[in-house]
């Protein structure tokens, strides 16, 4: 009995080391098929959940798609500046010293006081004009005595000139009276000669003198014209000593005009702005036209930066212009004043200059900064997304777009891009404008699936990333 159980035991040894070897040879002529890595895992999917807090320790900022056109734009680097027109250099009127002056970093409005400078220009200022009125009043009284004289002359002209004419009159009456006869009338005739010529004689006088007393008047209004001219420029040279205008000199107050009673220069803000430097101090002694203060209006910046001279056929005034700036910083929209015509001799490069508003000043000058110009754009509109929003997965182009329903959810969505320039990039399909997508932090959410659909999981506070199984 034991030899035909081990008799059958060794006959099912051998049968299933026959099944084995046969199945390795059917194993080695035909392989098993790799598994399909396209094939999607019954766990994956295109949604990720992103709390709040995950958002914020993953750093994601998320951009909006919008329709617009595709450009190409030219990089020119650069930096911000104050304009000459918004800058103001200020410098003593006249020699003098210092009494007060503001402070660096001041505010100031337009006309408000920078500093104060008692000046002996001033108090010489002050005594030539008190000189030129007194002469002008002289010559102003001059000129209306002179003015009277040649009226009486005028009248004195005009009576001998009647008389003449009454003379010439009785004259030739008598004359054709006498006519025919032999001396009659003859005494009466000649006297009225006479009268005539005498009438003549002092007319022609009459006339010489109101002849010298227009010259006269000619002469003397002159002189006050001149005189009032000398007192019109003492009155602006006053006014330029003193920084007050013309109005405020010529005020009255408790019985006297106010350029009497000034004893100080007062250098004033030619604009309102801020005091960005000082160049002297309390109770220093300056020369005339010495540097005092500094002034800027950052309400008003300009971009310029430089490119080479063979970009000038690619830049038109008024082209769309984009100016990117560090940190968190937000990108200013404006538009190209227009190149320069001349070239830097040694670099031949050419200046290319934008305006940028800072009505709210958190833009400081000097700051270094980028501008793209458009100098190309498509003839349509399409659906735009900053091209930071794209990622490559595989072969694929995809967004992590929100969930329009759900906030803190992102849903992996592949992407058909086109045409790009000025840092943003066309989207032919996938998206439609007002779609909100990741722009920052796109490729840690990219790790999740690396390189296909997540795993079903989410995001922890912490930004880690855990499947829905942990």
């Amino acid at each position: 009995m034991k030899t035909l159980q081990t008799t059958l035991r060794a006959q099912a040894l051998a049968l299933a080391a026959a099944l084995m070897l046969a199945s390795c040879s059917h194993d080695h002529d035909h392989p098993h098929p790799e598994p399909d890595a396209n094939k999607t895992d019954p766990a994956a999917t295109n949604r990720i959940e992103l709390p709040s807090e995950a958002v914020a320790n993953l750093g994601i900022t998320f951009s909006s798609a919008s329709r617009g056109k595709v450009g190409s734009w030219l990089p020119v680097p650069g930096e911000l500046y104050v304009p000459g027109t918004h800058r103001w250099k200020l410098r003593t009127p006249a020699s003098g010293r210092i009494v007060s002056i503001a402070a660096k970093w001041k505010k100031v409005t337009a006309g408000e006081v920078i500093a104060e400078i008692l000046s002996p220009e001033l108090r010489h200022a002050q005594q030539e004009l008190i000189e030129a009125l007194s002469q002008g009043e002289i010559a102003g009284e001059n000129a209306q005595r002179a003015k009277a004289r040649a009226h009486q002359g005028t009248i004195q002209r005009k009576f001998v000139t009647q008389l003449q004419s009454a003379s010439f009159k009785r004259f030739n009456d008598l004359k054709k009276l006498n006519e025919g006869a032999n001396s009659f009338g003859a005494r009466e005739l000649l006297a009225a000669q006479r009268e005539f010529t005498e009438a003549t004689q002092a007319v022609m006088n009459s006339s010489i003198q109101s002849d010298k007393l227009s010259e006269d008047v000619f002469e003397k209004d002159l002189l006050s014209k001149q005189a009032q001219l000398k007192i019109d420029e003492g009155l602006e040279a006053l006014s330029l000593l003193s920084g007050r205008t013309l109005e405020e000199l010529m005020e009255v107050r408790d019985g006297n005009e106010v350029w009497k009673t000034i004893e100080s220069t007062e250098i004033r803000a030619p604009a309102s702005g801020t005091i960005v430097d000082v160049f002297s101090t309390q109770g220093e002694n300056l020369d005339k036209n010495e540097p005092l203060a500094l002034i800027l209006d950052p309400g008003e910046l300009r971009f310029r930066g430089w490119t080479p001279e063979g970009d000038l056929p690619l830049l038109k005034n008024d082209a769309p212009v984009r100016i990117s700036l560090p940190g968190d910083l937000p990108t200013v929209t404006s538009s190209l004043l227009g190149p320069r015509p001349v070239a830097e001799k040694k670099t031949r490069r050419i200046a290319v200059e934008a305006r940028v508003p800072n009505p709210d000043e958190k833009l400081p000058q000097g700051i270094s900064a980028t501008a793209q110009v458009l100098i190309k754009e498509s003839a349509n509109e399409e659906v735009l997304l900053p091209l930071s929003c794209i990622v490559s997965d595989g072969l694929e182009k995809v967004v992590f777009r929100r969930d329009p329903e759900k906030e803190n959810v992102v849903i992996r969505t592949p992407v058909e891009i086109g045409l790009r320039g000025g840092g943003f990039v066309e989207v032919i399909s996938g998206l439609l404008a007002g779609d909100t997508v990741v722009d920052q932090g796109n490729h840690q959410l990219k790790q999740t699936g690396k390189g296909k659909a997540p795993k079903g999981g989410h995001f922890h506070a912490d930004g880690t990333w855990h499947l829905k199984d942990e």
